[in-house]
């Protein structure tokens, strides 16, 4: 069984919704019952899900649970090889040498046999296509021992299909109220300077109540001292040269040679009579990092940066 370990911050604004679906999970019939969560990207699908699928309750009601992550570019084969590699990993045997040269019956029958006699919780994060029920259905038996499906899905129709093959229960996430988007932002930005504490309300709108954009904000900014009100406070020639590490992808390591000589190229770095272009970008460097806006990652031998790391992913 995969583990995936959410911290509690990050289910603000979830504990209704996941006290609700941990009752649909383990209460009701014995019948094979599908839970789709639906929702836009950045809602919290996984997050929520995931919390549920960890739940203590959750855990000693079943017998065995099984997390898979699904993604756009899946085939039904690789799925269900997936599967079963997962069932032996548990049980601690060795995976058949096999496996790979096992078609589609082959592996629905190795999941019949490993589900069958189990109460199970299986849950498919991501799915992207109708097809998936059509292709899957076949493994994951009603055995009327109380077992349960979760599927989470960014459309409505393929939450609506699974309604051909299973009782489905669909529970459609919404974006966070204000006050748990705070609650949630305030939870991760606890450490980030005060001047930005002031500004968490408008910070909080521009997130649109997504806890996943709340959460990656609320994160850089407790970790990133005063980056944004340091870049506002720029001098002229240092703004110029700031957006350009928007240039490499993020955590990129930067070359210091590399990114002086460019800066030069680019006319970023004024001419002075006393010193070198070269020297100037260096000052031009060396204040940035002074500033915290670039971090060094590496020192070389005479004890001058190497590789440098800017501390804003892209300067708009």
């Amino acid at each position: 069984m995969a583990s995936h370990f959410i911290k509690e911050t990050q289910i603000v604004g979830f504990e209704k919704p996941a006290e609700d679906l941990v009752r649909c999970l383990v209460e009701g019939t014995d019948e094979l019952k599908l839970v789709s969560m639906v929702g836009m990207g950045g809602l919290g699908k996984t997050t929520l899900s995931n919390h549920v699928f960890r739940n203590k309750r959750v855990e000693k009601h079943f017998n065995y649970r099984l997390f898979i992550t699904v993604s756009q570019s899946y085939t039904a084969r690789e799925l269900l090889i997936n599967m079963v590699k997962e069932f032996y990993k548990d049980n601690m045997e060795l995976i058949p040498k096999d496996l790979q040269e096992m078609d589609c019956k082959m592996l629905i029958d190795q999941v019949i046999q490993f589900l069958e006699s189990k109460r199970y919780l299986v849950l498919f994060d991501d799915v992207w296509t109708e097809i998936f029920s059509d292709e899957i259905e076949h493994a994951l038996i009603n055995n009327n021992k109380g077992s349960r499906i979760i599927v989470t899905t960014r459309m409505m129709p393929v939450a609506e299909y699974f309604k051909k093959s299973f009782t489905v229960h669909i529970h459609e996430l919404q974006p966070l109220p204000e006050d748990k988007a705070c609650k949630l932002f305030h939870k991760k930005a606890f450490r980030c300077p005060l001047e930005l504490v002031k500004m968490s309300n408008e910070i909080v709108k521009k997130c649109e109540g997504l806890p996943l954009a709340i959460v990656a904000i609320g994160g850089l900014l407790s970790t990133k001292e005063k980056s944004i009100v340091n870049y506002d406070d720029l001098p002229s020639h240092l703004k110029s040269c700031m957006p350009y590490f928007g240039i490499y992808p993020e955590d990129y390591t930067i070359n210091r040679k590399r990114l002086t000589r460019q800066w030069m190229a680019e006319g970023f770095v004024r001419y002075t009579e006393r010193e070198t272009l070269e020297d100037v970008a260096e000052e031009y460097l060396t204040e940035l990092i002074q500033r915290s806006l670039v971090n060094v990652s590496k020192v070389g031998f005479v004890g001058k940066s190497k590789v440098v790391k800017s501390m804003i992913c892209c300067v708009k």
